[in-house]
């Protein structure tokens, strides 16, 4: 509906049909375009957030270049989050625990597995889970130290009876452990 085309059909504006606003949603094509795991993405299609034409227009032709450039550079269609990055690295480094409990001749589920699932569960995509790579500062992750340092504190009774063996202040250990951890994951995202 209200189908308007630009770039030659490389990006086109249009209403949803019985939408209740008249907000502007666009198609975009741009050859060479891929996701995370380097499969072609034929095109990207979104909303603009905008109802005035000319400011729908505008938004969109942003877009467009904007997957042009990630394009050429061959980066993802999609900026990633962190917990989008999360499952792509605990998929393998899952696979590569169990391989290692299966080696040394152990059944069931090894105890790191465990811990790295409930870590993330509970500390890691709570915190930074939606956030997007790009725009992850130095100080957002700093910031993270102190909330973690905080987290039982701010639990509610419920979580707290849930788990009773928390404590207020993490063990030096276990602080140790998750550090660095979390320093060698977000730095290279090969713990």
């Amino acid at each position: 509906m209200n189908k308007v085309e630009l770039k030659d059909g490389q990006v086109i504006l249009f209403h949803r049909q019985h939408a209740k606003r008249p907000i502007y949603h666009m198609r975009i094509h741009v050859r060479g375009m891929q996701d995370v795991y380097g499969n072609k993405v034929t095109y990207v299609q979104e909303s603009t957030g905008e109802t005035d034409l000319e400011e729908a227009k505008r938004y969109a032709l942003d877009k467009y270049d904007d997957l042009r450039l990630r394009a050429k550079k061959k980066e993802p269609v999609k900026q990633l989050t962190f917990e989008d990055l999360y499952v792509i690295w605990w998929a393998d480094k899952r696979q590569r625990l169990e391989a290692l409990q299966h080696a040394k001749g152990r059944n069931g589920i090894s105890q790191r597995v465990t811990w790295y699932e409930k870590h993330a569960q509970r500390y890691w995509l709570p915190y930074f889970g939606s956030m997007k790579l790009d725009e992850m500062t130095h100080a957002f992750v700093q910031g993270y130290w102190n909330w973690r340092m905080t987290y039982w504190a701010r639990a509610d009774e419920t979580e707290r009876k849930r788990h009773a063996n928390h404590a207020l202040q993490p063990a030096k250990k276990a602080w140790t452990w998750s550090r660095a951890l979390c320093v060698r994951y977000l730095a290279g995202r090969t713990a």
